[in-house]
């Protein structure tokens, strides 16, 4: 049983030197040409035709009649005349609406960026996890090694050996463990590029855990947030909205025209173009019962609606900024204690007690113990350094900039 759990970890370990390396700038780059990234250019695309939809002219009609007493034929057309204002209101809130899609589409390509980023620190954390396992494996199997030698030399005991063995082969199972977290966070970065999920990936590259800016300078980008432009910009469509339904209290204008063809009622007609008359003329579209009125009550409230989503937003945004700094400076405080004070004395910790049980001074017991501790700060940081980086990239997200490598 323990050799094949050695020869899995041992295939496992040779499957992983065959992943392809990506670095955060690849992913990122890559991620332009993900599906999910061509979603929002087509809205745009739409967006864009219907801006020129909506200057589109109402439709003229033809009619053609005819009569047993009367013209033998009757022709006639009408031709809207919409002079009073109504296409450019429609064209305005058209394109208001496109700017809206257009900053939404901005919106979600940025969301889907820092998905991307997230998925790839998922898989670094997942590559650091499995050196750490890797090296604790290393370390579990030296100390068979010395408990075996010590046996053979007359100074150990069986326990010894087989206490090491079993903590050998606890180690070599996290280290399988770890691969097969490695292939899950490969699968969902691979997911989300539009890539083949069987494709092994590992991260090449350290996560970005800043440096972050003062935080009274994020503030100052808050005005420009993309999340805030959005919402400007459907203020910009309900007022819009506003206008087109106030346009409407104008009536509506139509040319119309009619050909009465071989009229036999004109008696002193001899030839058809004799009995041939035509006439033009207008009509009026009287808005008398449009509740033009209501509804524009009704679109001035949907503006302020709008206005008082912005101040909602304002705030949260504010709100939202400081919670993810102090969150960031949490995670890269603690980062740096773990690196500069906790490590560097758990290795000396190792390091002794390991000397210590080869002289004999020592039992195995206290050399397992400081390898497991070790092997758990080295976890610690590892998991402190995706959570640092996965801050950041949440800073960056909610100052209203973009995920990138920096």
């Amino acid at each position: 049983m323990k050799f094949l759990i050695v020869l899995a970890a041992c295939a496992g370990i040779a499957r992983a030197d065959d992943r392809t390396p990506i670095t955060l700038v690849q992913a990122l780059a890559a991620a332009a040409r993900a599906p999910a990234a061509q979603i929002g250019g087509h809205d745009v695309a739409a967006a864009e035709a219907s801006v020129d939809g909506a200057s589109a002219w109402p439709n003229p009609s033809l009619h053609l009649a005819t009569s047993r007493l009367t013209a033998r034929l009757v022709a006639g057309a009408t031709l809207p005349m919409p002079i009073f204002g109504t296409v450019g209101a429609a064209r305005r809130v058209a394109a208001a609406e496109a700017q809206v899609v257009r900053a939404e589409a901005a919106l979600a390509l940025r969301d889907f960026r820092h998905r991307v980023t997230v998925a790839w620190i998922e898989l670094a954390r997942a590559r650091a996890d499995l050196s750490t396992q890797q090296v604790a494996a290393q370390q579990a199997a030296d100390l068979e090694t010395v408990a075996t030698g010590r046996r053979a030399a007359g100074t150990g005991a069986d326990v010894d050996v087989m206490v090491a063995a079993a903590a050998r082969a606890r180690a070599n199972v996290a280290v399988a463990a770890a691969l097969r977290t490695e292939d899950a966070a490969s699968a969902e970065l691979a997911g989300l590029l539009g890539w083949d999920p069987e494709r092994p990936l590992r991260a090449d590259g350290a996560p970005v855990i800043g440096p972050g800016r003062e935080l009274a300078a994020l503030r100052g980008r808050l005005r420009g947030h993309p999340e805030r432009v959005a919402a400007e910009r459907r203020i910009g469509v309900a007022d819009a909205g506003v206008d087109r339904v106030l346009v409407e209290r104008w009536p509506g204008l139509a040319l119309e025209g009619e050909l009465d063809v071989d009229d036999v009622s004109v008696t002193e007609g001899r030839t058809v173009w004799d009995r041939t008359d035509a006439r033009i003329g207008v009509s009026l579209e009287l808005p008398l019962f449009a509740r033009i009125g209501a509804r524009a009550r009704a679109a001035e409230a949907t503006a302020q609606a709008q206005r008082s989503r912005l101040a909602a937003l304002e705030a949260e945004l504010g709100g939202r900024l400081l919670a993810a700094y102090r969150r960031w400076q949490a995670a890269s405080e603690r980062l740096a204690a773990l690196e500069r004070d906790v490590l560097p004395a758990h290795v000396t910790a190792a390091a002794l007690s390991m000397q210590a049980y080869r002289e004999g001074a020592r039992d195995l017991s206290s050399a397992l113990v400081a390898d497991h501790d070790l092997a758990a700060v080295r976890a610690e940081i590892n998991d402190a350094r995706a959570a640092a980086a996965v801050a950041y990239s949440e800073l960056t997200l909610a100052a209203g900039e973009d995920s990138d490598a920096r």
